[in-house]
């Protein structure tokens, strides 16, 4: 190569590495073994760390999205609260929290218990494709950025606490969201469904390079994001044999105990006897709570899961954070029990010993909210997050 073309070589290969290091122009995974835990993870359906599956723990992800309500607050002290992992510490899930409608007072009971609270945005829009889809990074600061703010002060927790984002409906726009996601100080997101590596199942991977998984919802990330990670939404298959991203979107909706146990159970063992990718219950509360025969059927059939799951010796229920914390330090089974961060932790101080009721109208609507703060003069919402 002549003196001029190595120069032209190495000036592209200098913007490619600039570009690289803004953000930009994601790369295909390294084959050189550059991409290491516990800060780089390419998209892949091997065991982190190599690890054989029966070394592996068998991570369950219990999620639910939207609103803390005093409606739907029970089922969670039913469901979760008194439920042990093998190594005898409490289960803990992923709540992906809404603003509207929240009871403040009740997010900070479960982050007391060592649960997931991560974000879901202020106004939850149902205009996904002409909304979410092509919000731009300062719109999508102001949805969740802003709402991070919103949710330490309302919920009096700590804010280094939020650390993943769900996206409304799982629609993201693409690079802008990433860009608000990453430049806002989050570590993860959980609004990506797959399909193309369900069995064997994809494991959550760092955003450094181009990624394998399929765009089922569109736009997707184009760019790198160093040390920032995506956790796959593996898709459930229903009872008619569709998939569906959120396990309570899928059809026939289950109206038995047996067969809301069945849509469980057999997508379980697409996982515990494949690669032990982690297996996720994605759902609202609304799919347990009501007072018709089918809802109380479907939380016995749900029960009667995790009733199962406690049974396995190599099964545990964690929040996303915490099975990340796995991730980048793959432990095996033998080891588990002096994996710190799957121990017991104490109980978090109660920090809202007295909520406040706030109550707003403007002759057209009322809300209320329950804070663990004085009520703010109006009613917090985008732009103005706080209520100032």
């Amino acid at each position: 190569m002549s003196e001029k073309g190595f120069l032209v070589a190495l000036g592209v290969a200098l913007l490619i590495a600039i570009a690289y290091s803004q953000g930009k122009a994601a790369l295909p995974c390294p084959t050189d073994g550059s991409c290491q835990l516990p800060d780089c993870r390419c998209s892949s359906q091997a065991v982190p760390g190599d690890m054989d599956r029966i070394n592996t723990p068998q991570i369950v992800y219990i999620t639910f999205d939207d609103a803390i309500t005093v409606q739907n607050y029970p089922l969670y002290e039913e469901l979760l609260f008194n439920r042990k992992n093998p190594n005898n510490a409490s289960i803990s899930a992923s709540f992906f929290i809404t603003h509207e409608y929240t009871n403040y007072s009740l997010v900070h009971e479960l982050w007391r218990r060592g649960h997931d609270i991560a974000l879901h945005s202020i106004t939850h829009q149902a205009n996904t494709g002409t909304y979410w889809a092509r919000l731009n990074e300062s719109a999508w600061r102001a949805e969740i950025v802003d709402q991070r703010d919103q949710m330490a002060t309302f919920a009096a927790i700590t804010k280094t606490d939020i650390k993943g984002v769900r996206a409304p409906f799982l629609q993201t726009s693409g690079n802008d969201f990433y860009k608000a996601l990453v430049g806002g100080g989050f570590t993860w997101e959980c609004s990506r469904p797959t399909w193309n590596q369900r069995t064997p199942g994809l494991w959550p991977y760092t955003t450094d390079y181009l990624s394998t998984q399929d765009c089922q919802i569109p736009p997707c990330p184009t760019d790198a994001f160093p040390g920032f990670w995506t956790v796959p939404m593996i898709d459930t298959i229903g009872l008619d044999e569709f998939p569906c991203a959120m396990m309570d979107e899928c059809t026939p909706v289950p109206m038995t105990s047996d067969e809301t146990y069945n849509l469980m159970y057999k997508n379980f063992q697409d996982q515990y006897t494949g690669n032990r990718a982690p297996f996720g219950v994605f759902i609202h509360s609304a799919w347990l709570v009501g007072n018709e025969t089918e809802f109380n059927e479907r939380k016995s059939g749900f029960n009667r899961f995790l009733d199962y799951l406690d049974e396995q010796r190599d099964v545990f229920i964690v929040s996303v954070s915490k099975g990340l914390e796995w991730v980048k330090n793959p432990t095996p089974l033998g080891d588990i029990n002096t994996f710190s961060p799957w121990q017991q932790e104490a109980m978090k101080p109660q920090g809202c010993p007295f909520p406040r009721n706030c109550r707003y109208q403007n002759g057209t609507w009322e809300r209320y909210m329950s804070s663990c703060v004085p009520c703010p003069p109006n009613f917090p919402w985008l732009n103005n997050p706080l209520g100032s």
